[in-house]
C-alpha cells in the first residue's frame, strides 16, 4: 500500500494536500487517551487495510493547516481622464525635446489646467518659458515645485533662471540649496554642475568653480563647453599652461569652437607672443565672424598698415551678418580714421549718432576726426 501510495505514477490526492500546506503537525494517537479516536481509526483501516490481522496497528492523527486564499488585488487602472492627461504629457514631453517650445508650452498649461500641482507638467511648463525667455513665468513655475514637491530639480532650474536674467548672486543660492545632485536627472545635473561653475567663476570662487566643471566634465568628458569654461577660469587664476591644455582639447572635441581658439590667442596675447594671438584670434574669425572679442584683440594688436585692412575686412564681414551692432561699426570707423578714410569714418559716425545719440565713443572719436581735419587744413 505504502509503495502505491508513494509512486509517481498514482500520485495521491493525500500528497498534494501536503504540498499545498501551510504547516502540517502529526501525532500519534494513544489508546488510553483517545479510545474513542482509536475505535473510529481502526474501523477505517479495516475498510481498506488487507493485509494480515494479526499484524500490529499504529494511528497517527495528521493536521494540515492551508493557507486562506486571497483573490489578487485588482490592477488599478486610470480612468479616462487620468489616461488623457498621460497621453498629452508623452506628447508635451515629445515636443519639448525636439525643442518644439511654443506647441509643448500650451500643452503642458492643458495639463496644470486639469491637475494643478502635476509635477511634471510644472517642470515642462517652467523648461518651455524659459527657453523663450520669459524668466519671470519660468520662476513661478519651479518655485511651485519646490514648494509643492520639495524638488532638487527646481532648485536647479530655478538657479538657471537666474542665470539667463544676469542674477549670479541669486542663482548661486538657488544652486546651494541643492544637498545631493544625484537625484537630478543626468541631463539637468550637467547643466547644474556647468551653470553653477560659470556662477561661481563670475563670483570669483575659483575653487568651488574648479569643483563643479570637474563634476560637469565626469558626465560628459568631451563637453567642449565645459572645457573652454575651464580655460577661462585658468586664465583668471593665472594658470596660462593649464588654460591653452583645456582650450586644446576643447579643439579636438569641436574643431570649430570659436571660442577655444580665442582663448589660445588671449593666452598667446598675455605672454607677449603677438603674431601668434593674431594667429588664433583670425582663426576665431574664421569659424565665427561675429566674435566680439577677436574683433577687438585683432583691433587692439593692429600697428601697420596691413594689420589695419585685415581688421577692417574683418569688420565688415561681422557688419554684412549683423549690421545692427553698433559696437562693430564704431571699431570699424575707428579702423577707417586709422586709414585716414576721414570720410568713411564720418559716415560711420552719423550712423551710429543717428541710432544712439549718447554713444559716448563715437561723439569723442568724431571730436578727434574734427581735429585731424583742422589740422590738415591748417597744413594747406
Amino acid at each position: 500500500m505504502v509503495k502505491e501510495i508513494n509512486s509517481e505514477n498514482n500520485p495521491s490526492p493525500f500528497f498534494s494536500i501536503l504540498s499545498d500546506a501551510e504547516s502540517i503537525q502529526v501525532r500519534e494517537v494513544v489508546p488510553s487517551t483517545q479510545p474513542t479516536i482509536i475505535a473510529s481509526v481502526e474501523e477505517a483501516i479495516k475498510s481498506f487495510d488487507q493485509g494480515d490481522p494479526n499484524s500490529e496497528t499504529r494511528s497517527f492523527l495528521v493536521t494540515v493547516k492551508k493557507p486562506i486564499s486571497r483573490k489578487p488585488l485588482p490592477v488599478a487602472t486610470p480612468d479616462h481622464k487620468q489616461a488623457e492627461l498621460i497621453s498629452v504629457l508623452n506628447k508635451a514631453d515629445l515636443l519639448l525635446k525636439n525643442e518644439d517650445y511654443l506647441l509643448a508650452r500650451n500643452l503642458y498649461s492643458f495639463i496644470l489646467k486639469k491637475e494643478i500641482k502635476n509635477p511634471a507638467a510644472l517642470k515642462g511648463l517652467g523648461v518651455c518659458l524659459l527657453s523663450l525667455g520669459d524668466t519671470i513665468a519660468s520662476k513661478k513655475c519651479f518655485n511651485a515645485l519646490i514648494e509643492v514637491h520639495c524638488s532638487s530639480e527646481g532648485n536647479a532650474l530655478l538657479g538657471m533662471s537666474f542665470i539667463k536674467e544676469n542674477n549670479d548672486l541669486a542663482a548661486y543660492d538657488a544652486f546651494s540649496q541643492i544637498r545631493d545632485a544625484s537625484k537630478l536627472s543626468v541631463a539637468t545635473r550637467f547643466n547644474f554642475h556647468k551653470d553653477f561653475g560659470n556662477c561661481q567663476t563670475r563670483l570669483e570662487r575659483f575653487n568651488e568653480a574648479s569643483d563643479s566643471y570637474s563634476q560637469a566634465l565626469s558626465l560628459n568628458p568631451r563637453s567642449h563647453v565645459v572645457l573652454i569654461n575651464f580655460g577661462t577660469l585658468e586664465i583668471q587664476r593665472k594658470r596660462l599652461e593649464k588654460a591653452t591644455h583645456y582650450f586644446q582639447q576643447a579643439i579636438e572635441f569641436c574643431p570649430t569652437a570659436a571660442k577655444a581658439f580665442c582663448g589660445i590667442g588671449i593666452v598667446a596675447q598675455m605672454t607677449g607672443e603677438t603674431e601668434i594671438a593674431q594667429l588664433y584670434f583670425k582663426k576665431t574669425l574664421d569659424v565665427d565672424c561675429l566674435n566680439v572679442v577677436a574683433i577687438q584683440q585683432l583691433y587692439a594688436l593692429a600697428e601697420t598698415e596691413a594689420n589695419w585692412r585685415a581688421v577692417r575686412i574683418r569688420i565688415v564681414q561681422a557688419l554684412i551678418k549683423d549690421p545692427s551692432n553698433l559696437e562693430n561699426r564704431y571699431l570699424l570707423a575707428a579702423t577707417l580714421l586709422k586709414q585716414n578714410d576721414w570720410s568713411g569714418c564720418e559716415s560711420e559716425l552719423s550712423i551710429i549718432l543717428i541710432k544712439s545719440p549718447d554713444h559716448l565713443k563715437a561723439k569723442k572719436l568724431r571730436e578727434e576726426l574734427s581735429l585731424h581735419r583742422h589740422r590738415q587744413g591748417r597744413s594747406l
